[in-house]
């Protein structure tokens, strides 16, 4: 791989996390600045939205990126081939709106009576669109980079966005049947989109895949999340969003799940309940503590014989080596230069190896 020339040996030790063994060390993704490369200016377009949809900057903002990106250890380059965490909805008919970082769609469910259908249109533009980029990056990225399977909230993030959180959450009180409904007509639309999602990666032809998370695997492979399950009890979630991340878990061949924020760990013991789902990815969210915080959360989950994937800062890493088991761990850091990064990954092969 052009900007990867250990890329053989990082699969290696890819491969070997999601079976929570141990090659030669810890697995740590480090990227910083690539030493001697001058980045680019790429032209944005006027508006938010154009940077969003215009494919060609698009395209070329992160072919950008990732030159000039330094990929240490088990870090790789991956494009992301993402329109914005609402998309799924998008696809379903609701109207999307784009800020800098990020997009969400204005729910369109107003009533139950009468039921809406949720069904995928594959003429709708934003369908058509995602289509495009992730054909695009795959045909740029060749044996430059792995194209990412798009960040897909579908389930229950998908119908909270098309009815509205605050809604929803009444609903599972005073609608659970519509609820219910509306979960059938939804859980089988993600399998449908992954149907169409990996052949467009070529994962078939190449024989693996990663999601918008660096978690490459030999096979399909992706993160699965259900941000939406913060605002309501185990109870609710078991009763309704559960079985669509276990569909999800069943179809893929590698699974990660998305753990984000406080508000979720309640529902861990559910999470893991699930066999399919090899690691977590925790992440404290927005004015949390850091990661060292976690440590007990952290042993919980590497007690139920799962992975973790921690995005975690430099100055930590020795905190989280010492206190966790190495089997199944993943630390994703970013520096401030490729000396850096170098010096960190030197530092884990010595501590992996007991010096």
């Amino acid at each position: 791989m052009r900007y990867k020339d250990d890329w053989e040996s990082a699969q290696k030790r890819l491969a070997a996390w999601w079976d929570r063994e141990v090659i030669d060390r810890v697995c740590i993704q480090v990227t910083a600045p690539r030493s001697g490369v001058k980045r680019r200016a790429i032209p944005a377009p006027a508006t938010i939205e154009e940077r969003w949809t215009d494919l060609d900057y698009v395209v070329e903002r992160q072919a950008e990126d990732i030159r000039c990106t330094y990929y240490g250890g088990e870090a790789f380059p991956l494009f992301n081939p993402n329109l914005g965490p609402d998309i799924f909805a998008a696809c379903l008919g609701a109207p999307v709106t784009f800020a800098e970082d990020t997009s969400w769609v204005d729910p369109i469910i107003k009533a139950w009576d009468p039921a809406p259908r949720l069904v995928l249109d594959k003429q709708n533009p934003w369908w058509l669109l995602q289509m495009e980029l992730l054909a695009r990056a795959q045909e740029a990225g060749r044996d430059k980079w792995i194209t990412g399977i798009p960040d897909t909230h579908s389930g229950g993030d998908a119908l909270s966005a098309l009815r509205g959180r605050q809604e929803l959450c009444y609903d599972l009180v005073d609608h659970e049947d519509a609820v219910r409904v509306a979960m059938t007509q939804l859980e089988p639309i993600v399998l449908e989109m992954y149907e169409e999602f990996y052949p467009a990666v070529d994962w078939a032809q190449v024989g693996s895949s990663s999601g918008w998370l660096p978690t490459w695997s030999a096979g399909r492979s992706n993160v699965i999340q259900c941000d939406f399950i913060a605002l309501i009890s185990p109870q609710m979630f078991e009763k309704h969003f559960l079985h669509e991340l276990a569909t999800q878990a069943a179809w893929l061949d590698r699974t990660i799940y998305h753990l984000d924020g406080p508000g979720c760990i309640r529902h861990l013991e559910l999470l893991l309940s699930i066999p399919q789902i090899r690691a977590i990815q925790w992440v404290p969210g927005a004015g949390a503590p850091p990661m060292p915080h976690w440590i007990s959360l952290l042993k919980r989950i590497q007690r139920a014989g799962r992975g973790l994937h921690l995005q975690t800062e430099p100055e930590h890493v020795e905190t989280l080596l010492r206190e966790l088991s190495p089997k199944g761990l993943m630390l994703n850091v970013a520096v401030a230069s490729q000396e850096q990064a170098e010096d960190l990954i030197g530092y884990v092969s010595r501590w992996t190896a007991g010096d």
